[in-house]
């Protein structure tokens, strides 16, 4: 059975590492052959990012063309299969801003993580995003 608590607590770790600039933590939780989906209500598949250095290029992209302060929520977390080596985690998205505007809820959507175990330490190797709407 898959350490769920352990990958319940990365699933926040990288919300928060996300919005503090922590994006060195970000690295270490993807497998080389780190792969990344994103998909859109309405525009279907929208990116698809191969290799830790190509996910870790969008991340490092997006977040330096933001200005203003995101906070990624992460919820309803879920295990869909486990085994002692691997896990496939379902979860929610709701992402908020907040710029001089105020704070206001930007997107939502669902996350697919399928994490592996890796020389005893959980990694995501596949992250499919489906975004109800555009951010």
């Amino acid at each position: 059975m898959a350490d769920k608590q352990g990958i319940t607590e990365i699933l926040g770790k990288m919300g928060w590492a996300y919005d503090t600039g922590h994006l060195d933590f970000l690295e270490t939780v993807f497998t080389d052959d780190a792969r990344f989906t994103i998909s859109i209500a309405g525009m279907g598949q929208v990116g698809d990012y191969q290799s830790k250095a190509t996910v870790m290029g969008l991340y490092r992209g997006a977040k330096a063309s933001q200005t203003d302060t995101r906070r990624h929520v992460v919820s309803n977390i879920f295990f869909s299969e486990d085994t002692a080596t691997t896990a496939t985690v379902v979860s929610y998205l709701s992402l908020f801003v907040k710029n001089a505007d105020g704070v206001k809820l930007l997107s939502t959507g669902e996350y697919t993580d399928k994490f592996v175990l890796s020389g005893g330490a959980w990694k995501l190797q596949h992250r499919d995003l489906f975004l109800d709407a555009p951010y």
